[in-house]
């Protein structure tokens, strides 16, 4: 985890406060720390909700069951657990994913080479494939893990897939959709005025503002030609 390094650093909410006397060694050493905080905090915060959860949150009460039979019953209020969820900071979506994986993926499963979107991949299969795939991941090719997507898509597959399998043939590639580019452009023509904006213009703005339109009077006109043609 981070930690303060010689009093010249500091970790704050609003980022590190670097002493400007620091070192080269001692800055560049600072990578490792930051990597390995990066890595585990989804782990972390999904172990701590896992935990809350199974102590702390709030359930309702079961038929025939009391607090004297039942004295591990929950011991805070729905208001609380979730102001102490709230206090991470983080959406509720992204705690949930957390404390899925965490709870899906024990810790004597989970690989230190892999990163959390691996463990979330393998997260809905049964402990067994689980640890399975993950070893396969780690290992991946010449001891070169594999990627997450690559991991995803062979879970599906039954299968390792290879490199190239991943690669769609051309004719399965996506073509670019012209639509954003269109929006965009007619959004533009509203929000400068349309034809309010033409009438405050000179005939030189107006004959440069057509010239730059000309690649589109070209692709309207090819066609409006190859449509006839077909008719």
């Amino acid at each position: 985890m981070l930690t303060i390094l010689n009093k010249k650093v500091t970790v704050t909410p609003l980022g590190l406060d670097m002493d400007p006397d620091l070192t080269f060694e001692e800055w560049s050493g600072l990578a490792a720390d930051i990597g390995s905080t990066l890595k585990s905090m989804a782990f972390v915060i999904g172990d701590w909700l896992v935990f809350g959860e199974e102590k702390f949150a709030p359930q309702p009460d079961l038929p025939g069951i009391n607090l004297e039979i039942n004295p591990r019953r929950i011991r805070v209020s729905c208001e609380r657990y979730e102001a102490t969820q709230a206090a991470t900071g983080f959406d509720p979506a992204t705690l949930k994913n957390y404390a899925y994986v965490s709870r899906r993926v024990p810790v004597s499963l989970r690989n230190d080479l892999l990163s959390w979107e691996h463990h979330k991949v393998v997260a809905k299969l049964n402990p067994a494939k689980q640890e399975s795939w993950l070893n396969t991941a780690a290992s991946g090719d010449s001891g070169k893990r594999i990627s997450v997507r690559r991991l995803r898509e062979s879970i599906t597959s039954g299968r390792v897939l290879t490199n190239e399998e991943l690669t769609a043939a051309p004719a399965e590639q996506g073509v670019t959709n012209h639509i954003p580019s269109i929006n965009r452009l007619c959004g533009w023509w509203k929000f400068i005025g349309g034809d309010e904006w033409i009438k405050s213009r000179s005939t030189d703005q107006l004959a440069a503002l057509l010239r730059d339109f000309e690649p589109l009077v070209t692709i309207l006109n090819q066609l409006r030609t190859t449509i006839q043609n077909r008719q």
